[in-house]
């Protein structure tokens, strides 16, 4: 089985005074799920950071992902449809 994935690595900093002057002080890098763009990657920035932080870059990458049939179903959950009726 193979699956892509896009994911978007955001580089962010939070925005100092030092001196006067503005100075970033960069952050860990925010790794988030599908292709984000700088706008939502900043308003989700804010919500879990705060305002004070600055997105300075957005790097979409797309990977595909492959496992083996039995190695998928050895580690996924099995989702029951509960819809169906039985009858009995």
């Amino acid at each position: 089985m193979s699956k892509e994935v896009t994911k978007t690595v955001i580089k962010v900093a939070t925005m100092e005074m030092v001196e006067g002057l503005p100075v970033a002080k960069p952050l860990d890098d925010v790794t988030m799920l599908g292709n984000v763009s700088l706008e939502k990657a900043q308003k989700e920035m804010n919500r879990l950071i705060g305002h004070n932080v600055t997105v300075f870059n957005v790097q979409p990458e797309t990977v595909t992902y492959e496992l083996a049939v039995e190695d998928f179903i050895n580690v996924a959950s099995v989702k029951v449809d509960q819809s169906v009726e039985v009858a009995g």
